[in-house]
């Protein structure tokens, strides 16, 4: 039993030291790459904003108006009786 104790006691340093280092490399990589994605999600949004848009001033703005009845009909939306 002995023998074990070493081994124990190093491997109750290691998990919790690659845990640590883990925690660092993960905060570094999101504080450097956030932004980045972020840009991203922006312009995705922008173009879905533009091309709706785009689709209600083809439909005469039809779309805008069914959107709007939609959200009108949604249970989740409205108040309980």
């Amino acid at each position: 039993m002995a023998t074990n104790a070493p081994v124990s006691a190093l491997v109750w340093w290691i998990i919790p030291g690659c845990a640590l280092i883990g925690a660092i490399i993960y905060v570094v990589w999101v504080a450097r790459f956030q932004k980045k994605y972020e840009n991203e999600t922006s312009r995705s949004v922008g173009k879905f904003k533009k091309f709706q848009d785009s689709l209600s001033a083809q439909q005469g703005g039809s779309a805008k108006r069914d959107r709007g009845q939609r959200s009108n009909t949604d249970p989740h939306t409205q108040a309980k009786s």
